[in-house]
Parts: C-alpha cells; sequence; structure tokens
C-alpha cells in the first residue's frame, strides 16, 4: 500500500522546471535499499545476467520504493494524481574499467568515454526515447524519468550525468560544459528529471559495479490545477539554478500552464510589430535565444499564429515524415543541423512552430484542424501534435478530427495521432477506430523497428502502433471534458488485451484496473496470474535464509 505522498513545495516544482530535475531522498531504511543492492547484485551476476524489464518480479521490494511516499509526492506533483508507471523499468550497471584504462581524472563533459565490459549504462550525452516505441517530445510535462540509486555511488564509482535546462532542447548539440550535473550519490537517492533532460554514464574507476535503476511515469490527463503544495500563484525564479539557458518568460509559461490556469504572467506581451524579429530569432542556433523567441511569440498570442503557421509551411514537400536510419544522428535528435526537426522511430521531435501555437491554445484551433486535411504528412503530424497540446480546450468534434488519422496508411501519422488523443475528449467513433487497429494486422507494418535499437528485440511497427494506442485508452478515462465513455473504453481494453507486445498489455491491465467493475478486474488478473514471477525461489541462498 502507498504511503501518503509527501508532495513538492513551490519551489521545488520551479527548479524542476527551470533545471529540468530535482533530486530526493526516498527516507526509506537503509536496510532495504541494502538488501535491494544484493539481490540485484546476484540477479546481474548469477542468474540471468539481463533483467530488462523484470525489475520487480525479480527483486519485489523495489515496489516499497515506488509506492513510497517521495516518489508518489513527487509524480502526483508534476504528472497529476493520475499518473502511470510505464512497463519499462530498467536496470542501468556501470562495470569497472581495468585498471590500466582507469584514468586518475575525468572531464564531467566528456561525450562517450570508455566503459567497463559489461556495462548497460550508455556514457554518450542523449534524450531517451520511449521504449520501445518512439513518442512525441513535449514541451508540456508528460513523462518523467525517475533515477533510483540503491547504494552509494562516490563520483569515482561514476554517477549519472545529467544536462541541467536541456530538457527544452530539440537537440543536445548546443550544450555546453556548465550545464552538466556530477554529483556524488547516497544510497536510496530519487533524481527526478524531465523525460527529455540529457544524461549520460560515467566511468566507473573503482572495483565494485555500480547500479541505478531507472523508471518512467506518465501523465494520464492535462492539469487544471496545481497538484502539489502550492502556495503562491507566481513564478519567481529561484537563485543558484544549474541550467545555462537562462529563459524565465519560457519557465513562467510552463509554470502557469502546470498550475491549469491561462498562463497569467507578470509583465505585458511585446508588440506584434516584434513578430518578424523573433521569427527570425527562431531559427538560431542558440537554444536561449531561440527558446525565448518561441515563448514571447506564444504571449503575443493571436497576431502570431497566421506567421508561425507560414513558417511551418516552409517545412513542407522535404520528407521530414520519414524516419533516419538508426545509423543517423537524425535518429536520436543529433543531426549536425540544429534546426531540423524530423519524425524519429526512435521519438518524434515537432517543429518549433507547432510547439508555439499549442501553446497558444484554443486561438489557433482552427487553423490547425485545417492542416488535419493537408497534402503533406509533416503537416498533418505537427498539426494533431499542436491540436494535442491545446488539450482541454478541444471539442470532442475536434477531437474526432484527430482521430480521422487513425485510417492514415502513413504510421507516422497514425501514431503522432495517437499521442495527440491522449489529451482529448474523443468520442465513441475514435474507440471504434482505436479497436480496428488493435485487433487487425497489416502487412506494411511488420517490419522490425526498435524505439531503442540498443536494447534489442523485435518489435515491429505494428507493436509501436498498439502500444501507443494503449496509452490513447488509458489516458481517456478520466478526461474531465468529454463525455464518459468508459463502458466503451472496457469493451475495446477486454478485446485487445489477448494480443501480446509485453507492454500493450500492461498498460491496458492497468486501465482495466482504473475501470473497476468486477469483469474488468477479473480479467486484469486472469492474464497478469499465469504471468507471475516468483522472485523468492531465485533468491541468494543466504538472502533465503535471512528472510
Amino acid at each position: 500500500m502507498s504511503e501518503s505522498p509527501t508532495l513538492l513545495s513551490d519551489e521545488q516544482v520551479r527548479r524542476f522546471i527551470a533545471d529540468g530535475f530535482i533530486v530526493l531522498d526516498s527516507c526509506l531504511p537503509d536496510a532495504l535499499h541494502a538488501g535491494i543492492a544484493r539481490e540485484l547484485h546476484f540477479s546481474l551476476k548469477e542468474e540471468s545476467k539481463w533483467l530488462g524489464d523484470n525489475l520487480l518480479p525479480r527483486v519485489p521490494n523495489i515496489d516499497m520504493v515506488l509506492q513510497s511516499g517521495v516518489a508518489q509526492g513527487a509524480m502526483q506533483s508534476l504528472l497529476g494524481p493520475d499518473f502511470a508507471w510505464a512497463p519499462h523499468r530498467f536496470p542501468h550497471n556501470s562495470e569497472p574499467l581495468e585498471p590500466e584504462a582507469r584514468p586518475s581524472d575525468f572531464d564531467p563533459f566528456e561525450n562517450q568515454p570508455a566503459m567497463g565490459e559489461g556495462s548497460i549504462s550508455g556514457s554518450g550525452w542523449h534524450q531517451d526515447g520511449h521504449s520501445k516505441a518512439g513518442r512525441s517530445r513535449w514541451h508540456t510535462f508528460k513523462a518523467i524519468n525517475m533515477f533510483y540509486f540503491p547504494h552509494e555511488v562516490p563520483l569515482e564509482m561514476g554517477p549519472t550525468r545529467l544536462l541541467a535546462g536541456s530538457h527544452l532542447y530539440a537537440t543536445l548539440q548546443g550544450a555546453v560544459p556548465s550545464q552538466v550535473f556530477l554529483k556524488p550519490i547516497k544510497a536510496g537517492t530519487l533524481i527526478v528529471a524531465d523525460f527529455d533532460l540529457g544524461h549520460a554514464g560515467t566511468p566507473n574507476r573503482t572495483t565494485t559495479s555500480r547500479y541505478m535503476l531507472k523508471f518512467v511515469a506518465l501523465r494520464t490527463s492535462n492539469p487544471t490545477q496545481p497538484t502539489w503544495d502550492h502556495q503562491n500563484e507566481y513564478w519567481e525564479t529561484p537563485v543558484n539554478l544549474l541550467t545555462a539557458t537562462h529563459i524565465p518568460r519560457s519557465w513562467e509559461s510552463l509554470w502557469h500552464w502546470l498550475r491549469g490556469d491561462a498562463r497569467l504572467v507578470h509583465h505585458e506581451p511585446l508588440s506584434a510589430s516584434e513578430i518578424p524579429r523573433l521569427l527570425t530569432q527562431m531559427a538560431s542556433a542558440d537554444n536561449e535565444e531561440r527558446l525565448s523567441a518561441m515563448y514571447e511569440l506564444v504571449r503575443i498570442g493571436e497576431p502570431s499564429i497566421e506567421p508561425l503557421l507560414q513558417k511551418l509551411r516552409t517545412t513542407m514537400g522535404q520528407d521530414r515524415h520519414e524516419s533516419p536510419a538508426q545509423d543517423d544522428p537524425g535518429f536520436y535528435a543529433m543531426s549536425p543541423d540544429l534546426t531540423q526537426r524530423r519524425f524519429s522511430r526512435r521519438q518524434f521531435v515537432p517543429e518549433d512552430t507547432a510547439v508555439a501555437l499549442g501553446l497558444i491554445g484554443s486561438a489557433s484551433m482552427d487553423s490547425l484542424v485545417a492542416l488535419l486535411d493537408d497534402r503533406d504528412p509533416w503537416m498533418r503530424i505537427n498539426a494533431a501534435y499542436a491540436l494535442g497540446e491545446i488539450g482541454n480546450s478541444i471539442t470532442e468534434e475536434v477531437a474526432d478530427h484527430v482521430g480521422t488519422l487513425l485510417d492514415d496508411e502513413l504510421h507516422q501519422i497514425v501514431r503522432a495521432a495517437s499521442d495527440a488523443l491522449c489529451w482529448l475528449p474523443y468520442s465513441e467513433k475514435t474507440i471504434d477506430r482505436i479497436t480496428r487497429l488493435l485487433t487487425s494486422t497489416r502487412d506494411d507494418w511488420q517490419e522490425s523497428a526498435m524505439g531503442e535499437p540498443k536494447l534489442g528485440g523485435n518489435w515491429s511497427i505494428e507493436n509501436q502502433v498498439r502500444y501507443a494506442l494503449s496509452w490513447t485508452l488509458l489516458s481517456r478515462l478520466k478526461h474531465p471534458f468529454g463525455r464518459d465513455v468508459s463502458a466503451q473504453l472496457e469493451d475495446t481494453m477486454l478485446i485487445a488485451l489477448p494480443i501480446e507486445s509485453g507492454y500493450t498489455p500492461a498498460v491496458l491491465c492497468q486501465g482495466l484496473e482504473r475501470i473497476g467493475t468486477p469483469r474488468a478486474l477479473r480479467a486484469a488478473i486472469q492474464y497478469l496470474q499465469p504471468r507471475r514471477w516468483d522472485a523468492f525461489s531465485f533468491a541468494p541462498p543466504i538472502e533465503r535464509a535471512a528472510a
């Protein structure tokens, strides 16, 4: 059973918005962390050596960390009380370097330094993709990584490194050394980071394996009110921030989005005469200049819409909907062209103009709806993204118009629409389309496609689409501005549950639990029962005796 959540303060939320992460003490007993570390070490060294997503059944006490008041309070504060844990949870081990390969010192900004043989922790700076299927990037806070350290990690052992403030970057190419956060970590520490924050592993210069466990949590509804210990409605920039990118107008806008209000600000917006200058600055390779200009256009509001649409249309006809190959830096949003945005099977990075149009809100809606029928796939993808960001102001009719994109021949369109629909009050018409995609097979979607190729696996495009759609269903359950369609959602989840792709039924079972009818709960239990794992029978003898 979960503890009472320890909600974040205004100061902690503001720091998360600006730096992209906060560091928390889980406030759990040292003996719990030590036991988790021992079982994890035994399993990885003596058993399968590859736990993957099976962390919890193998080491069930980890769930005490996830259910702790600190973890629950942080997730509820930043993602809302109806947040959900993703099926992906992964042990990142960093093995010791050979003695002759251990440097006496280490440059914290170094990209891809050598790691010990057998390390899963990647030492190259990166922003994550949603394993095992690429999804949208969001400026608004929709997904969080929680990094848990079950044992002490001194600098020599290689703590996880972070790039403060990089969560709003479309690419990490513009990062600078002063952004690096690299500190010793005490046992039981939780680093709560926006999903898009740049991070990397660090070489282990000791003789002992280092472990970090990663969990992913996702928002399932747009905010309508603050969900943390909220005392002051106004934005105040925290002191001693770690980010090198000073963008207070951007932070203020996101603060008010998280508060669920109309983005009240201290300052009047700039004159519409500034729009041409701001559009030019949006193309800057400097993240501070680019993001400042983007959010100034958002603050100007309606006069910015048509200029932003014109700029968006300049990207037509460039096949930006086609994913780069896995060996192309663009696959990881690391193209040498800092202004390039394109779809990737790892993660879709929208155009800055689409981000701005979505943040402007309902005034953009009619123009974006017209783009849903554009012949260019990139226009349809970005229009769907922006309408999803408008969220609570969208009508059921418009939501179902986005839903028609689920009939598109291109999986890229279907996936962008699936993500957008997570935040929209669609009706039974769209549920019927989702049901068809979850239960029918397309020959042209059987191509292998992994969001995180280095982790291995055998997912297809169809598996990726179905996983995205499982979140579309889960998020619709409690949309505050739509009709109750839980009966139809329950029917679809029950029909799709037996169709295996690992993650998809895991999300559907969470949906059935939230619906809570005897029929839904019985189906979830019957599905999960034969898939349980008796972790105790695999425990090392010393642990079994101690128990």
